[in-house]
């Protein structure tokens, strides 16, 4: 049984933002580990042939808060890792080790514009809250991108802080299937489709922007196609590919 293992963390919540999508918190049982924000954990679960299934995660809670690690989460059904997340529940055991990853806030000064792509937007929520806590005032530029509205986890905590004065976010979604989403009226279609619009809208620039890609390799590219068109140089596109190029394996 997968309880005989000795996990080091319990599921500590469990928050369903639509079917097969999840946003999870962890509590590490032992020493909790630092990170950065932007950076991703690994977590484990015993698998059916009695070996410890692992998967990294973009965390994204804040760093100054290591009471539980949250992670933003997608069901694959042909996958490995989730399929196993997906049959537990609040106070099961997980393995959770960490913290790893380079994509994180740079230190320049320049505006940001981070694209996310369904569950890619996990490290940006990560970034964003850390950015208000330390009152960096530098300009975000959020572009959320999928399938259905229902999708949009923190919609609402993002529409709210673009709303108010305490930090400068302007946040965008888009959705590429608004036929099946009823009373949708914001920017439809793939994410990387309305790029080059909302860098014109927002005057964004090499001269004064880092642009932030996470999510599906597909976007990624694209977006850095686009970033590269316009003269962005490479250490100003920060990419975090959430799986290799061809598969998803979860």
């Amino acid at each position: 049984m997968a309880e005989e293992y000795p996990y080091n963390g319990r599921l500590s919540r469990w928050d369903e933002v639509a079917e097969g999508l999840a946003i999870v918190g962890v509590q590490a049982l032992e020493d909790p580990f630092e990170f950065a924000a932007g950076q991703y954990a690994t977590l484990g679960l015993l698998g059916p042939q009695g070996k410890l299934v692992q998967r990294p995660m973009s965390i994204s809670s804040p760093p100054d808060d290591l009471s539980e690690y949250e992670f933003f989460i997608r069901l694959v059904h042909i996958g490995a890792f989730t399929p196993l997340l997906w049959k537990r529940k609040v106070g099961d055991p997980i393995n959770i080790k960490g913290a790893k990853g380079k994509f994180l806030i740079q230190d320049d000064g320049r505006k940001c514009l981070f694209v996310a792509s369904g569950t890619g937007l996990a490290p940006f929520i990560s970034m964003i809250e850390t950015m208000r806590r330390h009152g960096d005032t530098r300009q975000v530029i959020l572009l959320h991108g999928v399938s259905y509205a229902y999708d949009l986890a923190w919609r609402e905590q993002l529409s709210e802080i673009e709303a108010g004065d305490e930090f400068p976010l302007r946040y965008v979604a888009t959705v590429s299937r608004p036929n099946e989403s009823p009373g949708w009226a914001g920017e439809t279609g793939r994410v990387e489709k309305i790029v080059a619009a909302q860098m014109d809208n927002f005057g964004l620039n090499a001269d004064d922007t880092t642009v932030y890609l996470c999510g599906n390799p597909d976007m990624i590219t694209a977006v850095d196609e686009i970033a590269t068109e316009r003269g962005f140089p490479p250490e100003q596109i920060r990419k975090e590919l959430y799986w290799p190029k061809g598969r998803e394996h979860r």
